[in-house]
């Protein structure tokens, strides 16, 4: 009888994946046949770009610059020179034409010991924010994108739960100054990348390798966001609180290989459903949130790729991740997929709030795949606009090439170029072909 439990054994399984297959389809178009010159949107869609303040200022002193003197891995040193720059490089901004952008503060210059306060690093953002207003720009910040003093990484960073007053505190006190005048606040950006990069795969600081630990940072990120988000509209009623939500998307390496298929599922959890049911249900992982549910006024969406998922994926900053055959890879070791911005659209859909595109671009030094990565991810927002989905913006990354993170400066992501000898901006095509879009929209 080995054989009736065998052909039983088998035909649970090809039901159980024929069933995965069904519930969880992998869109893919033939994009030959798409006119990607056909898009819409409407008169109030924002257009924008976004950069992140350790990427391009220049010489900050914060738990990022001494993980690359810890590890040995590229500095960021004068990264764009921005801090010196920035009013140049917001003529940049008025060149593409865009209406919003995204940057981030660096906490470790406002507050760079603890009992510390820079009175003249706030002025110089404040001046930022009176500028970008002046030229009809809207700034949009992020008070936490991936970087936070030495002290307070010393102290344990987010790890440690009763640290957590302590960057509430700073983001009240810089709201203070600041909240008359910007209107939209990101408060952390992919809280999921911090705790799984920092805690798990060592790429980001501070390195180590610990699922619980990774669990418990991004729980404490969550219950930190959702403290700031209480507090500043406890001050204001008229200000916008969201964060910055990465959506990769895990598909099976093969589609008839359960394994691959409960790895896929498995990760989407932790990278993308844990941090969308502690918004939507207040619980994450089994464990209440405080003031966690319903604490987004918008949802960012950080969307680059999906990932081909088996138990043995690479865990290093060599990232060489597999396709599908008609996939084309980025420098970066991903595929670009625009289809997936579809799903990660529904996925975010979920919370019912304003979904506003935060990132999305491609590490392309020679800048001949961007142009068409921004086509296609732009006729995917136009229909899903068609079909009703709540999307405010777009934000494309980066406004120019800057510091990668792991990968440091070989990756450029910027619709202007960036000589780091003479910090000369070259506007590529692709940024000439945003500014036409944003001129026709």
């Amino acid at each position: 009888m080995w054989w009736y439990f065998a052909l039983i054994a088998l035909l649970s399984y090809v039901i159980i994946v024929v069933t995965f297959r069904l519930l969880f389809p992998e869109k893919h178009l033939d994009w030959s046949l798409i006119d990607l010159s056909q898009t819409n949107f409407p008169d109030l869609f924002r257009w924008g770009v976004a950069t992140a303040a350790h990427q391009i200022e220049g010489n900050n002193y914060n738990n990022w610059s001494e993980f690359e003197n810890n590890t040995g891995i590229e500095k960021s040193g004068d990264a764009c020179n921005h801090w010196k720059l920035w009013k140049t490089d917001f003529d940049l901004l008025e060149e593409l034409g865009v209406s919003n952008y995204r940057f981030s503060i660096e906490w470790s210059r406002i507050q760079p010991e603890q009992d510390s306060w820079d009175e003249e690093a706030v002025a110089v953002y404040s001046e930022m924010i009176d500028d970008l207003i002046k030229r009809g720009i809207k700034p949009v910040v992020t008070l936490h994108h991936f970087t936070h003093p030495v002290w307070f990484e010393e102290l344990g960073g987010f790890y440690q739960k009763e640290n957590i007053p302590l960057w509430v505190d700073y983001c009240e006190r810089l709201f203070g100054v600041l909240g008359d005048r910007v209107k939209d606040w990101c408060t952390v950006n992919e809280p999921e990348v911090v705790s799984i990069m920092g805690y798990q795969m060592k790429m980001f600081p501070p390195g180590q390798r610990s699922v619980l630990k990774t669990i418990r940072v991004m729980r404490n990120m969550i219950d930190a966001h959702s403290q700031v988000y209480h507090r500043l509209k406890f001050k204001s009623s008229e200000i916008r609180v969201g964060l910055a939500k990465n959506i990769t998307l895990f598909d099976p390496l093969y589609r008839w290989n359960l394994l691959h298929w409960i790895t896929s599922i498995v990760l989407d959890h932790i990278w993308n459903g844990a941090i969308i049911s502690a918004l939507r249900t207040g619980r994450m992982f089994g464990r209440k949130i405080p003031g966690a549910k319903s604490s987004v006024d918008f949802i960012g969406l950080n969307y680059y790729t999906h990932v081909l998922t088996s138990p043995f994926l690479p865990q290093t900053t060599e990232i060489d991740l597999p396709k599908r055959s008609h996939e084309v890879m980025t420098e970066f070791g991903y595929p670009m997929y625009a289809e997936g911005l579809e799903r990660s659209v529904k996925k975010l859909a979920k919370l019912k709030v304003p979904i506003e595109i935060t990132e999305n671009g491609v590490a392309d030094s020679e800048d001949t795949l961007r142009p068409e990565h921004l086509q296609r991810h732009l006729w995917m927002v136009s229909e899903l606009l068609k079909q009703g989905y709540d999307i405010r913006s777009y934000f494309h990354w980066s406004l120019f090439d800057n510091f990668e993170w792991a990968e440091g400066y070989k990756l450029r992501f910027g619709l202007y170029h960036v000589n780091y000898e003479t910090q000369e901006r070259t506007l590529r095509e692709s940024g000439k072909l945003y500014q036409s879009i944003i001129k026709k929209s």
